[in-house]
């Protein structure tokens, strides 16, 4: 069955399958690094993925690789799907391999095998600047993480599809936090301000506005500002709010952008209610102030403001935890924001937040943050 496939890179694939779900929802897990979607899914928010590779289109899967299977066999069954699926055009074989090594298979030979057998008058060969590339991926198995287990029944598989462009806007080297005009250690990595805007949308909620209010040198700002997202950015540091506009401007991004001066008591007043937003933080933790209650009240303060701009939106955020969580993640007993976890989801509730997504990742050796996500409580 053809379909659209997702290839996702390799820095954590269950985020990635978390990106994918927020965005646009999938149908089906191929391998925990392929998704797929058949059905009639918008796939417009792709664009604003952090940790999407690949997206390929009229694709399809092959299972149950045996293990003498052939570069040549691959390029009869390739070819088969070539004449209804290859439009006329100059074209490029492009092969990758994801997990383990599938049988004895070359990766260069199965491009020039492939390449010579879909080679016609109607389809040259232009490795440089072609019309179309069909990429094939040899996906073996991975290691696995205690949190995907289900996927200890899984089998290697191959796939090819044509690929889609999916933007200009995911450079993330080239927007490194050290390389904008205003840089603190505290600066958000860009890969990682993308996924918490993506984590802040639903299937069916795109928000059209981006609320932090704990903005420091801006990297969740340029992210949005870049996808054409409106930002209203504030925070209690004159220094901070100077420097994200800065940064701001440096980036060139296509959303609009608002930046005050004030704290997250204030921002609801500011701001006033509206149905489009999604509030995206990563609320200040130094100096190991997040074990004071001034750093919790301050985060509480933040998601009673999100409540009451938008009631019916989304929240992202990250919260400081211990390394030990990430090991032992269904347990209840480690500190975040310097409360056992259960404690402090009482207390989010009680703002009117339900969480329905939780992940930590490692900072350093002393310290994670734990990326978590709310609806609704209703």
């Amino acid at each position: 069955m053809q379909q659209t496939i997702l290839i996702g890179n390799g820095w954590n694939p269950y985020l990635f399958r978390e990106e994918i779900r927020s965005l646009v929802g999938y149908d089906q897990i191929i391998h925990p690094r392929i998704l797929s979607i058949t059905s009639d899914n918008s796939l417009q928010n792709l664009s604003k993925s952090a940790l999407l590779d690949d997206n390929l289109k009229n694709a399809e899967i092959l299972y149950n690789v045996p293990s003498n299977f052939t570069e040549e066999k691959l390029s009869e069954i390739i070819m088969k799907w070539a004449i209804k699926n290859l439009p006329t055009g100059s074209f490029a074989i492009r092969s990758r391999k994801i997990g383990e090594r599938i049988s004895l298979l070359s990766r260069k030979k199965i491009e020039k095998e492939v390449g010579a057998s879909l080679m016609s008058q109607q389809n040259i060969v232009n490795l440089e600047n072609p019309e179309y590339e069909v990429v094939v991926v040899l996906a073996g198995l991975e290691d696995i993480s205690s949190r995907e287990i289900e996927f200890d029944k899984l089998t290697p598989v191959i796939v090819w599809g044509l690929r889609t462009p999916i933007d200009n806007n995911r450079q993330f080297e080239s927007r490194s936090p050290i390389d904008r005009p205003f840089f603190k250690p505290v600066s958000l990595e860009p890969r990682l301000a993308r996924l918490m805007i993506s984590l802040s949308h639903k299937p069916d909620y795109s928000p059209s506005i981006i609320i932090d209010p704990f903005c420091g040198t801006g990297g969740i700002a340029i992210e949005a500002s870049l996808q054409g997202i409106q930002v209203l950015a504030s925070d209690l540091d004159t220094e901070m709010t100077e420097g994200t506009i800065r940064n701001l401007e440096w980036s060139k991004g296509d959303g609009k952008f608002i930046v005050k001066h004030c704290g997250v008591e204030d921002i609801s007043s500011i701001w006033g209610k509206n149905i489009q937003t999604s509030f995206v933080f990563d609320p200040p933790y130094g100096r190991n102030a997040w074990k004071s209650n001034d750093g919790l009240d301050l985060f509480l303060e933040a998601l009673k403001s999100a409540n009451y701009i938008n009631p019916n939106g989304t929240i992202c955020t990250m919260l400081p935890t211990v390394p030990e969580f990430i090991n032992d993640h269904s347990s209840e007993k480690y500190l975040v924001m310097g409360k056992k976890w259960h404690d402090l989801e009482l207390l989010i509730v009680n703002t009117g937040w339900s969480v329905v997504f939780k992940y930590p990742i490692k900072v350093h050796r002393s310290l994670a943050r734990l990326i978590l996500v709310c609806h609704p409580l209703h």
